[in-house]
């Protein structure tokens, strides 16, 4: 349901599952989250992949690429939706009402 309004599936790569496959091997299945309270790595069993940096998220390579156990990809996503969602309110603000024009 999530993504039935998004295009962000059109914009993977075609080989995307074969990158979240080697992800996830190379960090072992492990969640690469780094959690504020300890500053360690969450380290519990990961099946998402995610971009590490969503301000490139056009930059697929392995080095942009993250394991993430569920939980903390879902706090992800919905923190950048946030942020997303929070800057289309802030640009809509911008924008005068026609019937306020001179």
């Amino acid at each position: 349901m999530a993504w039935s309004t998004s295009n962000r599936k059109s914009q993977l790569p075609p080989d995307w599952p074969q990158r979240c496959k080697f992800v996830l091997e190379r960090d072992g299945y492990r969640c690469q989250h780094i959690r504020t309270d300890t500053e360690r790595k969450c380290n519990a069993y990961a099946n998402q992949c995610d971009h590490k940096d969503q301000t490139r998220s056009w930059d697929h390579s392995p080095a942009n690429l993250q394991a993430l156990c569920e939980y903390h990809h879902g706090v992800k996503s919905s923190s950048e939706g946030g942020r997303a969602a929070a800057a289309r309110r802030k640009a809509a603000r911008k924008r005068r009402h026609p019937g306020l024009l001179p």
